[in-house]
């Protein structure tokens, strides 16, 4: 088949795009995948034998005006409707594979006019994580943005799909109950699972941080307050008294609206020695952070958003056999359990969070036990090589 991957932004920005698109076309089919390019990336990108990269070039301040003005002048929509027919026509693509519930009316206005299936691929629960995003419910960006209108424009939206890709079978339950019309069929689980052999591959850097006698608890990825990083720093301060050498090992960039509200509080005389904090590291030094680390943290606040799937961090952290502490929202909550590779805490409380690091702390074997089994069950289910079979049945059918 000639499967047509549509992508709103830079294609490697997403390694869930990036790994399902290998998936494909390692399965023998063609893979074209349409996407924007900010920079100065080439025009057109073999991948491999099978899967390509096409880009269009456009300045990143426009897009974020037409998307911006999504719910009130919806040129975002017509203009990816027209790129997507020309490259229907051009590619001979037989199946479209959208990524992005705002992508679905612009897929479909493509589909229906080459009679093609299309495929609808949800990385998270839209309408509620809009709703968490402090840059788009501010002064004038509310009334512009009009995040509450995606409430509405779900379900239509998700009418558009000959099948739907979720994250897990909450978020699969979830929407079924809201919307009736929807089948159970309708449905392809595939998470955010890793791409083991590619993590495997890097080297692991055992002096990567001078870690001597530090208990490092880690954090990767996204840092905002709807991530949890505050409770975790909130934590940290009840922590030191009762482990000293304690450290916090933060890594990733920083949403603008909470820059200030964050260095703050990494920079608080209580905890500012037992922080440490990059911006930004390369996924090849990954594993090596884990590896030096003794717990590894996902303290995400529980919302119907975070319920919509696990992060790809938590298959990561269990990967590389490192205790996993995460809050408890349900999908990673059940996995942790599941896989009886960590502890879970309530979400919104730095004492209960505490309480779990200190059990791990004083309970060595028992943490280098989940540790093992978390790796268990990454190579044995969550990876990207069992989990394709799923995801490779929404085109069979």
């Amino acid at each position: 088949m000639n499967i047509g991957v549509i992508v709103d932004n830079e294609f490697s920005d997403d390694i869930r795009v990036y790994n399902e698109c290998l998936i494909l076309s390692d399965a023998g089919h063609k893979v074209f995948v349409l996407c924007l390019n900010f920079g100065k990336k080439p025009e057109k990108e073999k991948i491999n034998a099978k899967l390509m990269v096409l880009r269009i070039r456009i300045n990143r301040k426009l897009k974020n005006l037409m998307f911006g003005l999504f719910n009130t002048i919806d040129l975002y929509s017509y203009w990816w409707s027209g790129k997507i027919d020309a490259f229907i026509k051009k590619y001979h693509i037989e199946f479209l594979h959208v990524h992005d519930l705002y992508m679905a009316k612009a897929g479909y206005m493509a589909k229906k006019k080459n009679a093609i299936p299309m495929i609808l691929d949800l990385h998270e629960y839209y309408p509620y994580a809009v709703r968490s995003y402090q840059w788009m419910n501010k002064f004038p960006s509310k009334y512009l943005i009009r995040s509450w209108v995606w409430e509405k424009k779900e379900g239509r939206f998700l009418r558009y799909a000959d099948k739907i890709v979720v994250l897990s079978d909450h978020f699969k339950a979830q929407l079924i109950k809201k919307y009736k019309y929807l089948k159970e069929e309708q449905f392809v689980i595939y998470p955010n699972i890793p791409n083991v052999s590619e993590l495997l591959a890097y080297p692991i850097n055992k002096s990567i941080i001078d870690k001597q006698d530090s208990f490092i608890l880690f954090y990767f990825g996204g840092v905002s307050m709807r991530r949890g990083i505050f409770i975790v720093i909130d934590a940290l301060k009840l922590l030191i008294d009762k482990i000293p050498h304690i450290k916090l090992l933060i890594i990733g960039p920083v949403d603008k609206a909470e820059q200030k509200a964050f260095e703050a509080a990494i920079l608080n005389e209580q905890v500012r020695n037992h922080i440490i904090y990059y911006p930004w590291k390369d996924i090849s030094l990954l594993p090596s952070y884990i590896r030096v680390s003794d717990i590894c943290l996902s303290p995400i606040e529980k919302n119907e958003q975070h319920e919509s799937g696990i992060a790809n961090k938590v298959y990561q952290y269990m990967l590389f056999e490192r205790p996993v502490l995460v809050s408890n929202c349900k999908p990673q909550a059940d996995l942790i359990n599941m896989a009886k590779c960590g502890l879970v805490y309530k979400w919104n409380s730095a004492e209960d969070l505490s309480e779990k690091v200190l059990k791990l702390f004083y309970n060595k074997n028992m943490a280098h036990k989940m540790g093992e089994n978390g790796r268990k069950v990454i190579l044995a289910h969550f990876n990207s090589k069992t989990m394709s079979k799923n995801l490779l049945r929404a085109y069979t059918e």
